[in-house]
């Protein structure tokens, strides 16, 4: 009888591994920001906050002296559909894959609101709940040596 218990148990916990990671992703939160990596100051009449200091240290190897906040969003990540998250001139899709990954399709909108890829990436899903960040990096087309970063993070 006792076996019979322990054999039920052990199926049971052989069951729960082997469920799909996906279904992690319906409790994981993600902050999703736009940045602006530049060597001057905000610009006049916007209010940009700076980016905090886990956000800075993640872009240490990068040659800009301030990294301002555009936009930052924070959205519970859906384990079961496709998610389209807004960031002024740009649109983050999100959706997680069976392999316990998230793929991330950054696309551009421009002055016309006319819709271009720029990069997909896949990232996984356990490293964004360990804390890593994902980031994704490009120059300013407006001015020649400032750049912008979204950065996606896993929120406790």
């Amino acid at each position: 009888m006792i076996r019979l218990g322990c054999l039920r148990l052990g199926c049971l916990l052989m069951m729960g591994l082997m469920l799909p990671a996906a279904s992690v992703a319906g409790d994981l939160k993600l902050r999703l920001e736009l940045a602006w990596g530049t060597d001057g100051t905000p610009p006049d009449g916007k209010n940009l906050k700076e980016l905090d200091t886990k956000g800075r240290e993640k872009l240490r190897h990068f040659r800009w002296k301030n990294y301002w906040v555009v936009k930052s969003t924070q959205i519970d990540l859906d384990s079961k559909a496709s998610q389209k998250v807004p960031l002024d001139r740009c649109q983050v899709d999100l959706k997680t894959t069976g392999d316990g990954q998230v793929e991330v399709r950054l696309q551009s909108i421009n002055d016309a609101k006319e819709v271009k890829l720029v990069k997909t990436l896949h990232h996984s899903l356990e490293a964004l709940k360990r804390g890593e960040f994902l980031i994704i990096a490009g120059d300013d087309k407006e001015k020649w040596n400032d750049a912008w970063f979204v950065i996606i993070r896993g929120e406790p």
